[in-house]
């Protein structure tokens, strides 16, 4: 695991002080060892954080025999040892015995096609001296990050934003569409970041730079495929997923450095700490984190996992107490970032970096197996089509807005905002609560801007031919997987120098479970169905019963008491961000909370005071020659 940048270009002239540079912003991602490599157009930079091969020999940049094929590696590959074994039987001679060093000669041997042969987390970069080539790559559901950008006739590049703003002439200006779409998922989706010159490498592409001239081409190199569906039952599906994740957390506790887990009180997490004991040659180091509200405080069935298996188990409490950290955290994630559970996960990586480099987490099983409510109502959304639009909107303007939150009310006002959605609206009704077209129009008021709309993002995933369950689970890993939970679990574990491993993320699991039938991915009202029963070899019965809470912070509380002094004060200052964009009357009645359920207004309340954090923050680390004002999203007031 590791923090990776670099230029590649006709144009590199300083190349070595401004990679040096950028190095420097992402130190915090690997301090074990920092190497540059430069030979003509490309400058290769790596920052270590010693996982496998403690040695010199695993450190990076890192070539082939003839050190005419160079490589960059950020995360794991983790059936390298199977891949070194068939390299060496071709004739390929290593170095070292590291994972990394697959990678030149897997590409050697394949040449682009050699990305099939991974099975791992990685974003990596190759460079080819005999073509001119510089190849960049990313994993197949978007663990490990990397951004880029165009710099006259150079393509710079970086595990972090930070990284690329402090490289000079970066279009650094603020994008008015990024923030459109931020009001909308409460992060910025997609290739665009917030800023108008950084672009994000999307999941799954590879993205080919010629050295000689700058220019690009994207491709993407894997799908999951939901079609054509497996012959199979309930129990043998689940059989089939016991045997791939014992294998996939296998593979996941290589490593030459002690491995952890994160473990909640839910089932994902519980699971993969259950196998990770039983398959470890050592003892499994465990961690949680708790809040002070009771219903939603885990750690007391963390502990019963813990004690079942007998880890070596440590907890943290986290208050609302969060002064600093609150804007270390949310101005770490380099652009608005609103993900609340972004707290906790920063929170138990701090505990956890204290005692290991290495943590599993149960991350994608929600995703991969449809764990989430939204799945029931999405499926139950498709079959009363006769009560969605008119029919709902009339039934929401009679009811009041709820003002608790997990009562059977509130899921019944929330159901009939997804019916009362327009049809390409209903998808982010159902998982992101936030502004849809309709209501950022008038919270900009009179001047619109001209933009596209957020929904154009669910759009493009293709869901052709699929039910409703599929249709959900294929938007939810291109989306609410790849765009907001890998990245928050990345910026959280790297900033305390820590690597997680997804178990369920491996990709051999995602490919058989995207072509179950729907009626073994969710048969009933029961969410992640297989998972369950999985779960009843493993767990606790407390655990498989409980109510789903994932990693989830006293939200509403927090806004409406606690943080709300915070909140006023930023929106309301006369410099924030909120003034510039939004119609004044908007905001005092947004503050006021009037006719807003209780549960989304916190939610977009949240949203704002975490935009507004990042612009405090962007305007501390402008440069002298950068950041240009925001394009104005609303006209100035006569």
């Amino acid at each position: 695991m590791c923090g990776i940048a670099g230029i590649c270009g006709p144009d590199s002239g300083e190349g070595q002080a401004r990679l040096q540079a950028m190095l420097a912003t992402i130190a915090h991602r690997g301090r074990d060892h920092r190497g540059v490599w430069a030979d003509g157009p490309c400058l290769l930079g790596h920052n270590r954080l010693s996982i496998i091969d403690l040695t010199e020999t695993g450190h990076e940049p890192i070539p082939n025999e003839d050190e005419t094929v160079w490589a960059l590696l950020n995360g794991e590959i983790y059936n390298y040892r199977e891949l070194r074994a068939d390299l060496m039987a071709r004739g390929h001679r290593f170095r070292g015995t590291g994972d990394a060093e697959v990678i030149p000669h897997l590409y050697e041997e394949y040449g682009q096609d050699f990305l099939r042969h991974l099975r791992g987390m990685f974003a990596l970069v190759v460079w080819d001296e005999h073509a001119g080539t510089m190849l960049l790559a990313r994993d197949r559901p978007g663990k490990k990050p990397l951004y880029y950008a165009q710099i006259g006739g150079n393509l710079v590049f970086a595990s972090e934003i930070k990284a690329l703003l402090v490289y000079p002439g970066i279009d650094d200006s603020v994008d008015p569409q990024a923030i459109h779409d931020y009001l909308s998922f409460g992060i910025v989706p997609g290739e665009r970041t917030v800023y108008r010159g950084i672009r994000r490498l999307p999941a799954a592409h590879v993205l080919t730079v010629d050295g000689g001239t700058g220019e690009t081409r994207l491709d993407r190199y894997w799908d999951a495929a939901y079609l054509p569906k497996h012959e199979i039952g309930f129990d043998e599906a689940v059989e089939e997923v016991d045997r791939i994740l014992r294998e996939s957390v296998a593979l996941r506790l290589r490593a030459d450095v002690p491995v952890g887990s994160f473990l909640s009180g839910g089932i994902d997490s519980g699971i993969v700490t259950a196998i990770a004991a039983q398959v470890s040659d050592r003892p499994v180091r465990t961690y949680s984190i708790g809040v002070e509200d009771p219903a939603m405080d885990e750690r007391p069935l963390a502990r019963l996992v813990s004690e079942r298996y007998g880890t070596d188990h440590t907890e943290f409490l986290l208050t609302h107490e969060l002064g600093e950290n609150l804007e270390r955290v949310v101005a770490h994630y380099d652009e608005p970032f609103a993900d609340a559970s972004a707290l906790p996960s920063f929170a138990v990586a701090g505990l956890a970096s204290d005692h290991v480099r290495v943590v599993l987490n149960g991350d994608g099983g929600d995703e991969v197996f449809a764990g989430y409510r939204h799945f029931l109502a999405g499926r139950a959304a498709d079959r009363v089509g006769w009560l969605t639009g008119a029919p709902a909107q009339t039934a929401l303007a009679l009811l009041p807005a709820p003002r608790t939150g997990r009562t059977r009310y509130q899921f019944l006002y929330r159901f009939l905002h997804v019916l009362a959605a327009a049809p390409e609206e209903r998808y982010l009704a159902l998982t992101f609560d936030g502004l849809n077209e309709r209501e950022k129009t008038a919270a900009y008021g009179a001047a619109r801007p001209e933009l596209l709309p957020s929904h154009r993002h669910v759009s493009a995933i293709d869901t052709a031919g699929l039910g409703p369950v599929d249709r959900l689970l294929r938007q939810d890993f291109h989306l609410l997987l790849a765009d907001d939970h890998l990245v928050k679990m990345d910026m959280a574990t790297m900033a305390h120098t820590l690597e997680g491993r997804s178990p369920f993320l491996d990709h051999e699991l995602i490919e058989f479970v995207a072509r179950l039938p729907e009626n073994v991915k969710l048969p009933g009202r029961t969410t992640k169905p297989i998972l369950r029963k999985l779960a009843e070899r493993y767990l606790p019965a407390e655990l498989i019963g409980a109510p789903k809470r994932g990693f989830e912070v006293p939200l509403a509380q927090w806004m409406e008491r606690d943080l709300n002094p915070m909140l006023r004060a930023r929106i309301l200052d006369g410099g924030s961000f909120a003034t510039q964009i939004f119609d004044p009357a908007w905001l005092e009645s947004f503050l006021a909370g009037t006719g807003w359920d209780r549960h989304r207004w916190s939610r977009m309340a949240w949203s704002l005071l975490c935009m507004e954090i990042w612009w405090s923050a962007r305007g501390e680390k402008r440069s002298a020659n950068a950041f240009a004002e925001p394009v104005p999203m609303r006209a100035a007031q006569a």
